[in-house]
């Protein structure tokens, strides 16, 4: 993932590994990070790939490498973007793909977020079902913890289909957080 992020913080301007690390964490570091020791080898790996191109220049005494992206990474990139998204990867992987769909066509962007809607319904069912089917079976303590991480789990799948739907409709964020702590 860290591959795609990497391209996707450079798709405009041409940034430096540190600015790199830093627009990382100022944007999906909260969900996702990287070390210098994991983005420098990806970078010169997408570089090679010829989805960077790396340009060297003098600031006072020191060299610096600036990265960005080509066409052809560009194109990588979004095809990722748009690519079907395997909902076992996580909700970080998840969330890193959504902060970039800025950059996606209004009507694809759409058709993710409805996708992603259809597929967290999709397991929300199963989840329900699973509740059904503990409630019937006798109770231990076994059964409580069980139970406490079925319904944060359905509690979160609601939260996030609200969201995806909010989102896809491109309301105000602040309504969602108004409607959020009502």
């Amino acid at each position: 993932m860290l591959n795609y992020i990497a391209l996707g913080m450079v798709l405009d301007e041409a940034l430096t590994g540190y600015d790199i690390k830093k627009e990382i964490e100022a944007g999906v570091g909260n969900f996702y990070t990287a070390s210098y020791g994991s983005l420098y080898p990806a970078l010169e790996k997408l570089t090679a790939k010829g989805y960077l191109t790396m340009t060297e220049q003098m600031h006072g005494n020191r060299l610096k490498k600036y990265y960005r992206a080509t066409q052809c990474g560009k194109t990588v990139f979004l095809q990722w973007l748009s690519s079907p998204f395997d909902m076992r990867s996580g909700a970080d992987s998840l969330l890193a793909r959504i902060y970039f769909f800025g950059v996606l066509p209004k009507a694809l962007r759409k058709q993710k977020l409805e996708e992603y809607e259809l597929n967290y319904r999709q397991i929300l069912q199963k989840l329900e079902a699973m509740e059904k089917n503990l409630s019937l079976s006798p109770s231990d303590n076994n059964d409580y913890f069980e139970m406490s991480t079925l319904y944060l789990g359905i509690q979160h799948l609601q939260d996030s289909l609200r969201w995806f739907k909010h989102i896809r409709e491109e309301k105000p964020l602040q309504e969602f957080l108004r409607t959020d702590n009502s």
